[in-house]
């Protein structure tokens, strides 16, 4: 693996209350918890904020970023001190490269479908239609 895999994974740390990453930011990467927790927000920057998740070790956050390239649906807040795995988009886009054509398809429409099934949730949430 030599310089891919040193690229592909990289150790990061936040302390509490740090941003990890912002809704409507670009996604650059995903991020492994390996301990403490983060708070996935909507809305941080509004009136009304909501908190979808609270994640810890072993969760995943950022992943669809990876998958579509589309800006962050949510923040992601660490609520105590913060150690992940961050798995860079341009790595992973690499790797996913490397796979079935089929499979790519397949893996890039569950995350489509799941970007769309939370906006529409949050539309709800919001009062919206």
């Amino acid at each position: 693996m030599g310089d891919a895999g040193q690229d592909f994974f990289e150790n990061v740390q936040f302390t509490e209350n740090e941003v990890i990453f912002d809704e409507g930011q670009p996604g650059d990467g995903a991020y492994m918890i390996t301990s403490g927790t983060v708070a996935i927000r909507k809305g941080v920057r509004g009136s009304n904020p909501h908190t979808l998740a609270d994640l810890g070790k072993g969760e995943i956050i950022g992943e669809m970023a990876l998958a579509d390239g589309s800006p962050r649906m949510a923040a992601a807040v660490a609520t105590s001190e913060v150690i992940a795995i961050k798995i860079s988009c341009e790595a992973f886009n690499q790797r996913l490269e490397t796979m079935d054509p089929t499979m790519q398809a397949i893996m890039r429409l569950m995350m489509k479908r799941v970007r769309n099934m939370v906006n529409e949730f949050m539309g709800r949430a919001a009062g919206g239609h």
